[in-house]
């Protein structure tokens, strides 16, 4: 079978992408994959790094934008769409799996012309606009959260399914993380990310909660982003020998491991790692992305109990000391996301919705 996967832009799209590519090539290890993105996404650099054959087309965002920026938009989106026939055309999949961002819009509309099946993976509990338009020609829509089903087309396929994550992230054991990251198996652990490329305000409120912080034997690992890593250390100065900087973590695996407790973005993969790892946390959504999807995830984990909740606007450090103190010492609470996160965790969602694409793509083999 071939499967063409799309998806790009920032790694809540890609990462999802490459679970489910990687589930495929699990359940048919004959099976040819073909990612489409553009030449400037992040994709170009993590998707060739994992091994999967990649082509590019043309693409541009429309939304939240000038005029000018959404007729060069437009535009590259049309080109984008002729580009996409090509290499459908070319490859000629059996299926054609979208995760989303401004380059799946092409490709799926592609898809839809030369009438190839196609399944939509979306990550938030407010879909973007691409999966939103495509849903109602897919075969499949897999949904991490029942909150997502009001904002697609009544007559589109959803199918329940958490979001795929890296089978390391559930692997990894709390002895590996505090090894790899040099602390000691007593210590009490809070892990600080504001995303892969970090955020100004979310850093700022997040050390100077630390510095208010009465905790036995606490260590800090606060991933920065690298814009901000000067920042935020001339920020701690020579206050918090307790904190480990860091601009970037490439084993996120084992530093969620070695962790009792999280201050996070909502991102949804993070989200859906942190269920993985029953990782009681703090989330500050970022106002600063598209139909505010990130508050959506995160009051769909704070409804079920399985997270606290900050909006970053007005938000004081004594009020996030109190809320972080909360999930390292208060057991009580501690115990009651960890329970709520096992009840929403889906360490198998890549296999399933792979075993799912499988079926549909078998049926349009016959």
């Amino acid at each position: 079978m071939r499967y063409l996967i799309t998806g790009g832009g920032t790694g809540g799209h890609i990462y999802p992408a490459l679970s489910i590519a990687r589930s495929l090539k699990e359940l048919d290890p004959e099976a040819e994959l073909l990612y489409v993105g553009t030449a400037t996404g992040r994709e170009a650099q993590i998707v060739p790094r994992s091994g999967l054959p990649f082509a590019t087309i043309a693409s541009g965002g429309v939304v939240g934008l000038g005029l000018r920026q959404k007729l060069r938009g437009g535009f590259r989106a049309a080109l984008g769409v002729l580009e996409a026939m090509r290499h459908i055309r070319r490859f000629r999949p059996h299926v054609v799996i979208g995760t989303g961002g401004f380059v799946a819009g092409p490709v799926l509309a592609a898809a839809r012309v030369l009438r190839v099946p196609m399944v939509i993976q979306e990550q938030n509990a407010f879909p973007g606009v691409t999966n939103r338009l495509a849903a109602r020609w897919a075969e499949a829509v897999f949904v991490p959260y029942e909150e997502a089903r009001a904002h697609f087309p009544a007559r589109a396929r959803l199918v329940r399914a958490g979001n795929p994550v890296r089978p390391e992230v559930a692997e990894a054991t709390r002895e590996a993380g505090r090894a790899a990251l040099g602390l000691d198996p007593r210590d009490r652990v809070l892990v600080i990310m504001g995303g892969s490329g970090g955020a100004r305000d979310f850093n700022r409120v997040a050390a100077e909660a630390v510095l208010r912080l009465q905790v036995d034997r606490l260590r800090v690992v606060h991933i920065t982003g690298e814009r901000y890593f000067e920042q935020v250390k001339a920020q701690y100065g020579d206050r918090a020998p307790f904190v480990t900087l860091l601009p970037y973590a490439h084993n996120m695996p084992e530093v969620y491991a070695a962790a009792d407790a999280g201050l996070f973005r909502a991102g949804a993969l993070t989200l859906a790692e942190i269920q993985v790892r029953r990782l009681p946390s703090v989330l500050i959504p970022s106002p600063n992305v598209t139909h505010n999807h990130q508050e959506w995830n995160a009051r769909s984990l704070e409804r079920r109990g399985a997270a606290l909740v900050l909006r970053e606007a007005g938000l004081t450090a004594d009020a996030l000391a109190q809320a972080l103190t909360a999930v390292l010492t208060d057991e009580a609470v501690a115990g009651r996301m960890r329970a709520a996160l096992a009840e929403l965790a889906d360490p198998d969602a890549g296999r399933e919705i792979a075993r799912q694409i499988v079926a549909i793509a078998g049926r349009r083999s016959r």
